[in-house]
């Protein structure tokens, strides 16, 4: 059953009171968690209030994360239930277009450049993907912690593709503890490190496939970046 927190008074995607117009968030969405999954093993999908308008601004882009990044996971059982949901919903004719969209982003000769064999290129909106992982994290930061990030915390965002080895910096987080209530389709961890301005590091892991990393800042933080008014994506 989600897990639904009555006691929060507090929007953590814009930081406002939250008034009538309030929808549950899946954090991360629930798209992630193929039917099968969710039949099968049951995970017990975080859910967190929001208003209903912020959620709804990011519906489009996490269907985008969803169709463009689970094909990178192909060949694992998350990743491969989660194409079958793609697949299903195709043949009913739904999100026909972002599927084509999707898979219109590899290519064999980007920009007219021979791979070597065996190799495809993957483009994918950046933008959006990074918004969605950053969404992601400040929800969870935001269950664990109690406390909101502002959009303009967030220092770095790194993607770890499939079968490459994570940057050194990722062992920074091998104390910390796995907090993925189904490690199969997502898992994280993160830390706090006091001694580097208080900077917090959290790691994803997507359907055993692929990990996102992202640095960012304490709510607490007083620096020029977090109290200049800007955006996640400027």
């Amino acid at each position: 059953m989600p897990n639904i927190h009555s006691q929060i008074s507090t929007c953590y995607l814009c930081g406002k009171s939250l008034d009538d117009r309030v929808s549950s968030d899946h954090v991360p969405p629930k798209q992630l968690y193929a039917k099968e999954v969710r039949i099968q093993h049951r995970p017990n999908l975080l859910t967190i209030p929001v208003h209903e308008d912020c959620n709804r601004a990011y519906q489009h882009d996490e269907d985008y994360f969803v169709y463009s990044m689970s094909a990178l996971a192909g060949k694992t059982y998350s990743g491969k239930s989660v194409l079958a949901d793609i697949n299903r919903r195709y043949q009913h004719g739904k999100q026909r277009k972002l599927l084509v969209k999707t898979y219109k982003e590899w290519e064999r000769r980007p920009s007219g450049l021979y791979l070597p064999r065996g190799k495809i290129a993957k483009r994918v909106e950046g933008r959006r993907i990074h918004r969605v992982a950053w969404k992601i994290a400040r929800g969870l930061f935001f269950h664990n912690e109690n406390q909101i990030l502002p959009e303009n915390a967030l220092n770095n965002i790194e993607y770890v593709p499939p079968g490459t080895r994570p940057p050194e910096t990722f062992h920074a987080l091998n104390d910390a503890t796995n907090l993925g209530q189904y490690p199969g389709v997502f898992d994280y961890r993160y830390k706090q490190f006091p001694d580097v301005e208080g900077m917090y590091y959290m790691a994803m892991l997507f359907w055993d496939a692929f990990m996102i990393l992202i640095a960012f800042h304490s709510p607490a933080c007083c620096c020029n970046g977090c109290t200049e008014p800007r955006s996640a994506d400027g």
